[in-house]
């Protein structure tokens, strides 16, 4: 029995077990020790680029490798990444009747990131309503 795991995308094997032999690119392993009716795949260490389809085949082979019965499946991975810290600066001069802005960024984040500004006790609240952005909160 051959059973392949492959990022979808590009095309590259993951994990393969062929004929008692499983190999596995760097951080990828099966949770269960073969033979095993259950294959699942434990990736470690993941990055952002580790986001993507991952398919999952089967092939059932006779004694001289004729393929008896196949299945496959996908399975999309999708991977967070928190927020970078913030970076923030005022821009403008503070004086009575004078415009300024309060400039807040996030250099990344997935899903994209929620920003809320609010305006700290004892003054009263000043609120704005949370804005979605990819890049800037403002």
């Amino acid at each position: 029995m051959h059973r392949y795991l492959t990022e979808k995308r590009t095309k590259r094997k993951v994990l393969a077990h062929i004929s008692g032999v499983t190999s596995s690119k760097p951080g990828a392993s099966l949770v269960y020790p073969m033979p095993s009716r259950n294959v699942s795949l434990r990736l470690q260490g993941l990055q952002e680029k580790d986001s993507g389809p991952y398919l999952c085949s089967v092939n059932l082979q006779d004694s001289q490798g004729t393929v008896r019965g196949h299945s496959s499946k996908t399975l999309e991975l999708n991977v967070l990444v928190p927020p970078a810290p913030l970076s923030c600066r005022l821009r403008g001069v503070p004086h009575v009747g004078t415009n300024v802005t309060l400039r807040c960024q996030s250099p990344r984040s997935k899903p994209a990131a929620q920003y809320q500004w609010v305006r700290s006790p004892p003054s009263s609240q000043v609120f704005f309503a949370p804005v979605l952005g990819m890049k800037l909160g403002c």
